[in-house]
């Protein structure tokens, strides 16, 4: 260090003590302070301030839309051919599964508020057959009301697009094309789309509503409910009025054991209406 460096130093440390570590800041000595050095900044620096570690910011920033769009179901759709005629009649008839076991045509109905099928496909399920939940009904027909029976298949597939639980009448075939029809009971959970050019049947899912369990809306349960509460009561009233007759002949010992048969079946089914709106947390007051 030559001797005009030592002479300067000595100066800026008399001059400016803060400098040397002295904070007594004396009257008297002049010292810069942080306003001193706005006066000298240039004006073009009197912007919003750039955070210095932008780049560690831009690294540690959690971008929540890839979560979300993880999170968010595909809403997916299924192209499913049909057969456009019965005979000369135009017709939407579609291959349905049921219960992972049979495939048959159907007649697509969005004017069904249900399912029907054929005693004959009833019989390859092997439902009229079993012990239980099979219910004798009347349902209207063009010539009045007609014996069928009320029953519940578990599983439909149409394609890939399926569903559970589903409410079924069984009645003679009306059609040698087809085994029944396809109502909006199914229908419900999808926007449907016909080309009838290609002779396909578009079904496209529609978003989840957390207001209709199971894809069902208030009205549907409300109605469900009260039919198969309906079916209950009079099956319930019908074996009352057997028992409240006198005599025990064989006619009458029969239609009683019928009509017993006939109550446990109506509540087995409404055990398995409140079973499955339990599992799909169904309001009580939709359950009436």
């Amino acid at each position: 260090m030559d001797r005009l460096t030592i002479i300067l130093l000595v100066i800026l440390f008399a001059v400016f003590p803060v400098f040397a570590g002295d904070k007594s800041r004396q009257k008297g000595v002049p010292y810069f302070t942080n306003k001193d050095l706005e006066r000298y900044k240039d004006p073009s620096d009197n912007k919003s301030p750039v955070v210095s570690d932008s780049a560690d910011n831009i690294s540690t920033f959690k971008d929540d839309s890839h979560d979300v769009n993880e999170e968010k179901k595909e809403l997916k759709r299924y192209e499913i051919p049909y057969r456009a005629y019965e005979g000369t009649a135009r017709r939407i008839i579609i291959p349905v599964k049921f219960n992972g076991q049979v495939t048959a045509p159907m007649l697509l109905d969005t004017g069904a508020p249900g399912m029907h099928i054929s005693v004959s496909l009833a019989e390859k399920l092997n439902i009229l057959n079993k012990d239980d939940s099979n219910l004798w009904i009347a349902v209207a027909g063009i010539g009045g009301s007609v014996p069928a029976i009320f029953t519940i298949i578990d599983t439909v597939e149409v394609g890939e697009a399926s569903d559970s639980f589903i409410p079924t009448t069984i009645s003679p075939s009306i059609s040698r094309d087809f085994e029944g029809l396809i109502g909006m009971d199914f229908l419900a959970n999808y926007s449907i789309h016909l080309d009838t050019r290609k002779k396909i049947v578009i079904f496209e899912e529609l978003p989840l509503n957390p207001n209709m369990p199971a894809g069902h809306d208030e009205i549907w349960w409300r109605l469900t409910f009260h039919n198969f509460a309906s079916m209950k009561s009079t099956w319930s009233k019908y074996r009352e009025s057997l028992y409240n007759k006198e005599g025990n002949s064989k006619r009458l010992r029969q239609k009683r054991k019928f009509a017993d048969k006939q109550y446990r079946d109506a509540q087995n089914l409404y055990n398995r209406l409140l079973g499955y709106a339990g599992t799909h947390a169904v309001p009580q007051e939709w359950r009436q």
